[in-house]
Parts: C-alpha cells; sequence; structure tokens
C-alpha cells in the first residue's frame, strides 16, 4: 500500500513539473514509467494521434520532435508525446 501513494506521489510530481516548465527526456520516461496503464493512456499520446489532433502528417509530429520542438519519449519502436507538452507546443505556434 505504502508503494501505492509513493506512486501517486511520484505521478502529482511529475504532473505538477509538466505543467510549469517543459520537461527532459529523462523526466518524461520517469513520468511514464510512474503512471499506472489506464492513466497513462490518457497523458501520452502516439504520434500519429499527436498528428490527427494538430491536423498536420505524422512525418510532421516526427520531424517536430527531432528538431527538439517537441518532447517525447522513444518506447521501442514508437514515439509518445506528452499530452500537456504537445498543448504548450501547438499554443506556442
Amino acid at each position: 500500500m505504502s508503494t501505492k501513494k509513493t506512486r501517486l506521489t511520484v505521478v502529482q510530481r511529475a504532473e505538477a513539473q509538466a505543467q510549469s516548465t517543459a520537461l527532459t527526456a529523462s523526466e518524461l520516461l520517469n513520468l511514464y514509467l510512474a503512471t499506472p496503464p489506464k492513466p497513462r493512456e490518457e497523458q501520452f499520446v502516439s504520434t500519429a494521434r499527436a498528428a490527427e489532433i494538430a491536423g498536420v502528417s505524422q512525418r510532421t509530429i516526427q520531424l517536430w520532435i527531432d528538431c527538439g520542438d517537441l518532447s517525447a519519449i522513444r518506447i521501442r519502436e514508437c514515439y509518445k508525446v506528452s499530452r500537456d507538452s504537445f498543448r504548450e507546443f501547438l499554443e506556442e505556434q
């Protein structure tokens, strides 16, 4: 039970950090790993979903990631983008 409390505390701390500043790749990965699977699906989107939301191609999202304009983490063969960082990026554009 105490592990669950610690996990929630880590997630809450990471979410608060995500709202105040852009997260580094390492911080994003820690947030991804600390988030339970169901909320993780809500907090992180694939490049395909991000492209659909923004109305651009998936390749454009990948280029934004490669250029460092958009924060994302690589999980296996694909990138996961934090919805919060994606929202901030789109607001700046």
